[in-house]
């Protein structure tokens, strides 16, 4: 019994400072390996491996942070490189 309450209480220690820091930005965090971008006019986060639209202002942009839309998948998906 005590044991199932000391757990519980180390929980919601550990969860109460992730969710004041994530209130703090507005919003929730971005995962670590993607980069902020600017594509077509939109603040998007891109990282290898996403969806990507495949037009010639995006591929300008994508290669500015130095990736391609230039992996098509058996679904006719476009992905970044």
């Amino acid at each position: 019994m005590h044991r199932g309450l000391a757990l519980a209480g180390a929980v919601i220690a550990l969860a109460i400072p992730a969710g004041a820091a994530m209130a703090d930005q507005g919003g929730p965090v971005a995962h670590a390996a993607c980069t902020r971008a600017k594509i077509e006019g939109q603040s998007k986060c891109i990282a290898r491996g996403q969806f990507c639209r495949h037009t010639a202002r995006a591929e300008k942009d994508y290669e500015r942070y130095g990736l391609r839309c230039n992996k098509r998948d058996n679904r006719g998906n476009w992905h970044l490189t």
